[in-house]
């Protein structure tokens, strides 16, 4: 599957070292990168009929990128945006926000240029990033993604001016402290993410709904990459999961790619998977691909399709939870 980068805005960041000499004007070349994390092979996962979740690359976050040196400005946000690889990324939009005491609000925001690079003034007061984000082409669909603030933190005083820099990754943990408290919200996480929504029949009914699932069986989920993902990523995944007290269940922070699903019971009845929720059908590309397939479809993930890139939260992601629907046939 193939990605391309198309422009986008960007308001602001950080720093990152390099080997590369900082140059005032942000037009430093960028040195040599590292290799790409290799993510393939096949991972399973088994939970209960009690647990909501399961996030299948856990607390791993990719090496990050060399970016080119820089040093802070008195009163200015600059830095860099990349890819995982390093190749810079135009247009991309950094922002910040500053408050003073009284509860006045400005801003300050810009976008980067050929080489990645951004500088913009930063309002007097606690200034913190948003509208970190960019926007690719994914699966034929302009996607608004969420950039990663390299070395962590959003926040700083405004006065010294901050060097941070960016990067656009196809998986991995955002803030820690929202992770801990929110560990079963996909936006805390840089992969994609889908949600399973089920009823089942009790046994102790008269009548039994041919289209429930039964309140004792076992659910298999399998994902198969369709290619590779936005770095090359190749995983498999597959999640098996007692029917219990939850009838839904999530999997999160999946590396960005197209794949391949299929949904069974332990016994080898094909499931019946139909998009549902607020993101059924909203983009022609993205989803569930057929809708209301058997057993097999193919799946794509989907962002807040009402954002823009101003409007992402700095240390968020988002993607949604594409939200399928499973019925015995």
């Amino acid at each position: 599957m193939k990605f391309f980068y198309l422009p986008l805005m960007v308001y602001m960041a950080f720093a990152g070292c390099s080997k590369t000499q900082e140059n005032a004007s942000g037009d430093s070349g960028w040195g040599e990168q590292p290799a790409l994390p290799v993510v393939d092979g096949h991972s399973n996962f088994t939970i209960s009929g009690n647990q909501y979740y399961v996030n299948v690359m856990g607390s791993t976050l990719p090496r990050m990128p060399v970016f080119p040196s820089l040093s802070a400005k008195p009163g200015i946000a600059r830095g860099y945006v990349a890819d995982l690889s390093g190749k810079p990324l135009k247009g991309a939009h950094i922002g910040v926000s500053s408050s003073m005491t009284g509860g006045f609000y400005s801003s300050g925001s810009g976008l980067t240029n050929d080489n990645g690079y951004y500088e913009f003034a930063i309002p007097s007061g606690a200034a913190y990033f948003f509208g970190t984000a960019t926007t690719i082409s994914y699966n034929e669909t302009p996607t608004v993604v969420a950039l990663y603030p390299a070395g962590g933190t959003s926040s700083f005083p405004s006065g010294n001016g901050v060097v941070k820099n960016f990067v656009l990754l196809s998986y991995g943990p955002a803030n820690p402290d929202e992770v801990a408290q929110q560990p079963n919200n996909e936006s805390n996480y840089y992969g994609g993410a889908l949600s399973f929504w089920f009823n089942t029949n009790d046994p102790d009914d008269y009548y039994q709904n041919p289209e429930y699932l039964p309140s004792n069986g076992i659910i298999e989920i399998e994902l198969i990459p369709v290619g590779t993902g936005l770095y090359g990523e190749k995983r498999s995944f597959k999640i098996t999961r007692q029917i219990g007290t939850q009838t839904g269940f999530a999997i999160h922070n999946i590396p960005v790619g197209n794949y391949t699903i299929n949904a069974k019971m332990s016994d080898g009845h094909k499931l019946k998977m139909s998009a549902i929720g607020t993101k059924a059908n909203v983009y022609e590309h993205l989803g569930l691909k057929p809708d209301n397939a058997i057993g097999t479809s193919t799946v794509t993930f989907t962002p807040n399709h009402q954002y823009t890139p101003v409007m992402v939260a700095s240390f968020k992601s988002n993607w949604d939870a594409l939200e399928i629907g499973l019925k015995m046939e």
